[in-house]
């Protein structure tokens, strides 16, 4: 085999491993967001055979592969529209049919067509908030409502507190009817245009950026600890956040608009 020959044999298998290599980097994020499926459908599983703790575990890996499989695709620069799609697909599975079946057969079963018809707002809600999610062009450091991710990790973190302060089903009909108020109340969460803080918002550079680290880390050890307490209080402060970020963006739209009147206040006063 001549040079010039060797040269483009060696160039061909270059290319060819290229390929290979870009073909693994492309199916990869969609393997992440399949695992998710799978955990998604094996949560509906385990509710329907009343292992509600175990239901609620897989809820919450289906939320971990969620976040990885969009952080995989933007570092391997492999997204692409149907990684897009596949993913509001799943995340309509996984985060709004797995908890909303697990919370109908923890909680609302007893109540009959009521509890299904409440069930069935949370799949609605998270469908409708998906698909604001796909309809929106520009991105933002701010949610506009609970994302589905979060309210179905809510409502594991929830199953788990209960058990975890030893409350199994059936509930008494005090607590019954606080927890049906309260998933009807996280659904509508997901529909409304309450800003929720992103991820995007969190900084580990500048000034703060190492007490912001160790802060993470106290959290995630706090979190391994004890991760019953843990998640259900940080699921609450965070859907606390949204009303409180909705206030303080009302009260600086108002010290907004008494600086504009201000100087003309003061203009109509000179000229009196």
């Amino acid at each position: 085999m001549s040079t010039r020959a060797r040269m483009s044999e060696r160039r061909r298998r270059r290319r060819a491993r290229a390929s290979d290599r870009g073909r693994v980097i492309y199916l990869l994020p969609n393997l992440i967001t399949s695992a998710s499926l799978l955990l998604g459908f094996w949560s509906i599983v385990m509710s329907i055979e009343h292992r509600f703790e175990r239901a609620a575990l897989f809820i919450v890996l289906a939320g971990i592969c969620d976040m990885l499989d969009g952080y995989v695709a933007r570092a391997t620069r492999s997204t692409s529209r149907f990684g897009v799609e596949y993913d509001s697909i799943v995340d309509m599975v996984s985060f709004g049919i797995a908890p909303a079946l697990l919370v109908y057969n923890w909680v609302l079963a007893p109540l009959g067509r009521r509890g299904w018809l409440i069930g069935a707002l949370f799949a609605l809600c998270a469908a409708l908030r998906l698909a604001r999610f796909n309809a929106q062009t520009h991105e933002s450091n701010r949610y506009q409502g609970v994302p589905s991710t979060i309210a179905g990790g809510f409502v594991a973190a929830s199953v788990w507190f209960l058990a975890w302060l030893g409350l199994e089903p059936p509930f008494s009909r005090p607590l019954g009817l606080s927890l049906t108020i309260g998933f009807a109340g996280l659904s509508l969460l997901m529909v409304s245009s309450l800003p929720y803080p992103s991820w995007k918002s969190v900084r580990i550079t500048g000034r703060h950026a190492y007490t912001t680290l160790v802060a993470i880390v106290l959290g995630l050890v706090a979190v391994l600890l004890h991760h019953e307490p843990m998640l259900f209080a940080l699921g609450i402060m965070f859907l606390l956040s949204g009303p409180v970020l909705w206030l303080r963006d009302r009260r600086a739209g108002r010290n907004v608009e008494l600086a504009a009147e201000k100087p003309t206040r003061e203009s109509t006063s000179d000229v009196g």
